[in-house]
């Protein structure tokens, strides 16, 4: 996959959808995403993940709970990111994060800490990644065209 885009890049779409509402399992930039819909949005906007929402791949985790299963989550953003360490994440990389026990959110990070779509606000936000948020990041992953 060629693609002659920036981090930068990634991190100005991704903020293109700050203050789309939240809504599970939508991907839509301004009308509805939940977090992995923004980092799903912000791949395939830039061509930044090889994805057809209509193969099989795509269809088998296409259905989650509100509460996903963790062990399923980290098989789909390993499918489609490309697992590095936590201390290597840099602009535009993603985290994985636990919600309570288990990692079940994901954010996208910029330089001024981290974008993600974020129920409890209902909406896409950035804020800082502070000591509590960096108490959840379990770990880390890169979209495919950043990673050569």
């Amino acid at each position: 996959m060629e693609n002659n885009l920036s981090r930068l890049d990634a991190v100005v779409e991704a903020r293109s959808w700050l203050g789309t509402p939240f809504h599970h399992q939508a991907s839509v930039k301004g009308a509805g995403c939940d977090c992995i819909g923004l980092i799903k949005g912000v791949g395939v906007a830039l061509g930044l993940v090889d994805y057809d929402p209509a193969s099989p791949q795509a269809q088998a985790f296409a259905n989650y709970s509100m509460l996903p299963n963790s062990r399923r989550m980290r098989e789909g953003l390993a499918t489609w990111l490309v697992p590095i360490p936590v201390a290597d994440a840099t602009l535009a990389d993603i985290l994985f994060m636990a919600w309570g026990r288990e990692p079940q959110h994901v954010a996208l990070v910029t330089d001024k800490g981290i974008i993600h779509s974020y129920s409890g606000v209902g909406k896409v936000v950035e804020h800082a990644l502070d000591e509590s948020w960096r108490r959840r990041i379990v770990a880390a992953y890169r979209y495919p065209v950043f990673a050569f």
